[in-house]
Order: structure tokens, then sequence, then C-alpha cells
């Protein structure tokens, strides 16, 4: 099977379970991309099933966030029971931004499905014929060849490797609809998970070569400094990032700066003083407030016009702060945010 025709199968099989879901009145509606002009994909809530006509599940581009959207509107509870069909990203920071109050998950139920990839938007150009192929890394955006997490996330999985096509309950709440929907599980989902784990090793590997790869290049103080020497500030990254929900960004504070009069003090303490520039403040500052909820989508840096690896660079200081920590952003809606959780016995090896 090529690759438009796995993204197609794909498609089919979402679009036939939202009509049934849909019909039923199960469901009240959905949240779904749709296929818009100039091979553009929004998102849309869809209540009638006669509009699923140009739904498009699975693009081949990310443009705007899954999650991004489903924040925009449901902060507070839905009247009627909401089907958000997304990649396992968009859920995992569905599930992030529930956790940091932005949306609320009571009435809303994710769908996710065995993700190909993405490709790059700089590439996908106006005639829209690349096609994300899991066999071709290169047509891939860089964070999508080295992602681990591609399955099994959100409440149901659309499983469609290991000699699989269906849906694979993973929540409680993915269990009854499918149960409500009379749509029988499969039992044994033991060759899914072993192509899983396969592709997971394959991904591992790429991922501690692309973090080998940029510690050198960009190791320290001015490593970080050479690796953002690109950036316009336009602040594309912060507006992609479905993490990055403040209204008002610390950088942008007026009253975050220090008066001149602090600057010379330091100046005559030292003999001189660094005058960090806001790119650098800006860039540290990010990793450092949303690094534990990063779930490496790569939207920053699909989204960069000077090609610097944020998302990789992100990702990266994402790994190290959710490894000390032993979380993952986004994958159990139960686990408690690190930053929020007192434990009296942790972080032992930092004392004097």
């Amino acid at each position: 099977m090529s690759n438009t025709e796995s993204r197609k199968e794909i498609n089919s099989i979402l679009i036939d379970i939202v009509e049934k879901a849909l019909g039923s009145g199960i469901i009240g509606s959905v949240m779904v991309p749709s296929r818009g002009p100039e091979n553009s994909f929004p998102w849309t809530l869809i209540s009638d099933v006669s509009a699923l006509e140009r739904a498009e599940p699975l693009p081949p581009v990310m443009s705007v966030h899954g999650a991004k959207a489903l924040a925009s509107f449901t902060q507070s509870p839905s009247d009627g029971r909401l089907l958000a069909v997304m990649r396992p990203c968009e859920a995992r920071a569905a599930v992030e931004l529930s956790k940091l109050e932005q949306i609320n998950l009571d009435n809303i139920i994710l769908l996710t499905m065995d993700c190909p990839g993405a490709v790059p938007l700089s590439e996908y150009g106006e005639d829209g014929t690349i096609e994300p192929d899991l066999h071709h890394p290169d047509t891939l955006r860089p964070l999508c060849r080295q992602c681990i997490e591609f399955t099994s996330k959100g409440d149901l999985c659309l499983a469609i490797h290991g000699g699989l096509s269906m849906v694979v309950p993973l929540t409680t709440r993915g269990d009854e609809l499918l149960d409500s929907l009379g749509m029988k599980a499969e039992s044994d989902t033991s060759a899914w998970k072993e192509w899983a784990s396969g592709l997971g090793q394959e991904r591992e590997i790429t991922r501690t070569e692309s973090t080998d790869n940029l510690q050198k290049a960009y190791n320290g103080l001015q490593g970080l400094i050479e690796a953002f020497s690109g950036c316009i500030s336009c602040r594309s990254c912060r507006t992609v990032c479905p993490i990055c929900y403040c209204r008002l960004c610390f950088i942008d504070m007026k009253d975050r700066r220090s008066p001149a009069s602090e600057y010379l003090e330091r100046s005559r303490n030292s003999g001189a003083t660094r005058l960090m520039s806001d790119t650098l403040l800006f860039h540290i500052g990010r990793m450092a407030h949303m690094s534990l909820s990063c779930v490496s989508c790569g939207m920053c840096e699909d989204a960069c016009p000077s090609d610097i690896p944020i998302g990789r660079l992100v990702s990266m200081v994402s790994d190290n702060t959710t490894e000390l920590f032993d979380y993952n952003a986004g994958s159990n809606s139960e686990d408690p945010l690190p930053l929020n959780t007192f434990r009296l016995e942790e972080l032992h090896e930092y004392e004097d």
C-alpha cells in the first residue's frame, strides 16, 4: 500500500466512525480538519453528518495545532459530547492544557490514530502532492522523524498496522463509546504493539543522534547565542505552540526590565557585565516555562522563517526536564504537573 493510499484508508475509517457517532446521536458534534481553499486544512466543528463531505481527519500537514483549536472554545464544559479527531501529539497537548486549566475535557473524547507524521509546511507547496511516508523519513518534518509517541494516545486509537484495521479503546470513556456504537474491540493487539515497539526503537536511535548533534553544535551559552542568531523576533514559535497560552508573555512585560543603575552597579562590582539580548532571554524563558509540558509536536520549528531547529532544541531540553521528574507530558491525565506537586523525597542529588 502506498503512503497516499495509507492516509486515505485512515481518513476513510475515521470518517465512518464519525458518521456513526454523529448519526446515532451519541456524539453531539465533532472537531476535525476539513479541506479548505489552496490546500489548507482548517479545523471545523461539525454537527451535521452531511457536512462531513470535506472532512480530512488526517491531513498531510499541520497548519494549526488541534489542541490550540480545542482550547479556543472548551475552557468551560461543553453542552453535548464532543469527539475530537487528533494526531497523538495533539491529544497529548490537549491533556496537558486540561491540567493547566485551559481545556475542560469532561464531555470530550479524543480519537487518535497511528500517525504517519506530517510534511513540512515549507515543502508542501501549492500543488500539495507530497505525502507523509513512514518508510521515507525525508518526507517528514524533523521532529516527526524522531517521534516516539506516534500512537496509543487519547481515549481511542485507530490501529492500522500489525494486521489490524480497527479502533482500540485506551480509556474507560473510549471503551464506553465503542460499546455504544456496537463496535467490538479486537482482543489480540500483540502484533500492533510489536510494530509500535519496533518503530519506537528506530525512532529512539534517530532521537539520540539528533540530540548528540545539537549538543555538539550548540554547546553552552555561546552555542545558544549562535543557535538563535538568525532569530528575527517574529514570535511565530510562541504563536503556534499549543502550550504557550499566556495572554501576556513575560518578555512583553514592561516592568521586567532592570533599571540602568542596576546594570551599572553590576559592571562596577565585576568589572564587566554581559547584556543579554531580548532574543536569547525570550527563547531561554520559553524553554523554562513550558519544557515540562512540551509534546514535541514540531509546530514551532515548522513556523520558523529562519529555519532555526527550535523544535528539536526545546524537545531536547524537555527530554532532560521530564526525565528529572519522571514525567511524560500528556500521556496520562491522572499524572499531576510536576511543579504543582510537592514530594518530601526528591531531587536529593542536587543538595549540597
